[in-house]
């Protein structure tokens, strides 16, 4: 029997291997493309280089603070003031005190429209919109037939301001809904700029969403730009919100939801992150914080005692506006929009 040399033999498995490697490779490059076939967004972290986009992006979302004055009438736990008591003249003279208090919120708007002269930007509607009235109602009411005020409160005004935008006139709200959550701002600018970062993606379709998809979220969680990302759940129609698992915290409201279009692929707007499960306790304070930190626990307190509202998020529990509400919202308010000098048909597609 003729024998065969060893390195003969050496040089066969290698290119058996070899075979067997490149065959395996194309098989798993195969199973990934045929993960998204029939599936309009990527359901695992998309292997496209999404960093030189997510960076552009960054220079269209802006942060928002909005500051509001509110001046409130304080009545008593045990009043009997109704509204039908209460005037412009003789609310001071009800009241057991007045009060001149300010309120803040901070949050994410997305650059959307700019033609030169103005500029419009997306965010949610608690971000941007303040009540104009507040009040609270005396436990001792009875709700069938007495409503009794504890206090009420006016805004007396509000302010916007949004970062890194040409500076101009006031920042308006355009339009909003206080239900879906959904602002649309504007502002004239002084004179013509040349330059400004707008969203230049497109505004893709959440009700072709499906459980797992991949998504990212880009805003401001406490005041710094941070990109975040997460999986999809309980997508449905067009007007309910849907969830991500991904990170939120305060000032991510408005922030943008970005998906990657299986068949380009190319990232797409499919949300805008509204807020997070949270629930809510309640403490008694001593008047000051700085009580807090000087106070001798082992001494009784004998100062004013204040509940103290705390709220502990479910992180990994975000409801996000999905972005067929928005265009919904738009088409719902676009006369609004235009008649103020804001056409922004092209972003929202109007009419689809």
């Amino acid at each position: 029997m003729k024998k065969v040399k060893p390195c003969t033999i050496k040089l066969g498995i290698l290119i058996s291997l070899l075979i067997t490697g490149i065959s395996c490779t194309r098989h798993l490059a195969k199973s990934v493309e045929d993960n998204h076939q029939g599936s309009n967004y990527y359901s695992e972290t998309p292997y496209t280089n999404s960093s030189a986009d997510l960076e552009k992006i960054t220079h269209s979302v802006k942060k928002v603070n909005c500051y509001a004055t509110y001046r409130t009438y304080v009545f008593g736990e045990n009043s009997t003031v109704t509204l039908k008591d209460l005037s412009g003249e003789n609310l001071l003279e009800k009241s057991m005190a007045r009060v001149d208090n300010n309120e803040s919120v901070s949050g994410t708007a997305l650059a959307i429209y700019y033609d030169g002269e103005r500029i419009a930007l997306l965010t949610c509607a608690h971000v941007a919109v303040f009540p104009d009235t507040l009040i609270n109602w005396s436990e001792h009411s009875d709700l069938q037939s007495n409503r009794y005020i504890h206090s009420i409160s006016f805004k007396l005004r509000q302010q916007l301001y949004i970062r890194d935008i040409p500076a101009g006139g006031p920042i308006q709200v355009l339009a909003s809904n206080i239900k879906d959550d959904i602002a649309l701002l504007g502002r004239t600018l002084q004179q013509p700029a040349t330059v400004t970062d707008v969203f230049g993606y497109p505004a893709g379709h959440s009700d072709k969403l499906e459980f797992g998809n991949f998504v990212y979220l880009v805003g401001y969680p406490v005041g710094q730009l941070m990109v975040t990302s997460g999986l999809v759940s309980l997508p449905s129609d067009p007007k309910a919100n849907f969830l991500t698992d991904a990170p939120f915290n305060e000032g991510f409201s408005g922030g943008i939801v970005l998906a990657v279009r299986s068949d380009a692929p190319e990232l797409e707007l499919v949300g805008l992150g509204r807020s997070v499960s949270a629930r809510t306790s309640y403490s008694l304070k001593p008047e000051k914080q700085i009580h807090e930190y000087t106070y001798n626990p082992s001494v009784p307190y004998s100062g004013n005692i204040y509940v103290n509202e705390e709220k502990e998020m479910n992180y990994g529990i975000t409801f996000v506006v999905p972005v067929n509400r928005l265009r919904q919202f738009y088409n719902e308010n676009r006369q609004l929009v235009t008649g103020q000098g804001y056409n922004l048909d092209k972003f929202f597609g109007s009419g689809e």
